[in-house]
């Protein structure tokens, strides 16, 4: 299947932003409380990560990449399982009584990894001559 080249590109900045609410779930569980303005932090992040990635999508850029259909159900996957892990941290807490610094850790820790696998793959992509 040929995709832009530019698209992949906007998929990298959003499992990079992933990344980064993944290490927010893990730093505000410990450090919400007494340092509010990190979500302060983490909304201009987001939002710089926005802008840069409308720049780049409506930059000229026609060059194409060949991905396998395996590669675009595996990026679905992991797109899927973020949602769904993502989903379960927001649920879990009001289900039953655990608690939810461990929580935030363990949910956290799994986001990273699915971002993570996500960068990894989009660079790999990216690097496809």
């Amino acid at each position: 299947m040929n995709v832009y080249r530019k698209s992949l590109v906007i998929q990298l900045l959003l499992f990079i932003v992933f990344f980064i609410m993944g290490a927010n779930l893990i730093v505000g569980a410990y450090l919400g409380e007494t340092y509010g303005w990190i979500n302060f932090v983490l909304l201009g992040v987001l939002i710089a990560f926005a802008v840069y990635g409308f720049i780049l999508y409506k930059k000229e850029d026609l060059r194409i990449v060949v991905m396998l259909p395996k590669e675009m159900n595996l990026i679905r996957y992991l797109l899927y399982g973020y949602f769904f892990v993502y989903i379960v941290n927001m649920i879990l807490p009001s289900l039953i009584e655990v608690d939810p610094k461990l929580v935030s850790t363990v949910v956290g820790v799994i986001l990273m990894g699915i971002a993570s696998y996500g960068i990894q793959m989009q660079i790999r992509l990216l690097n496809q001559k």
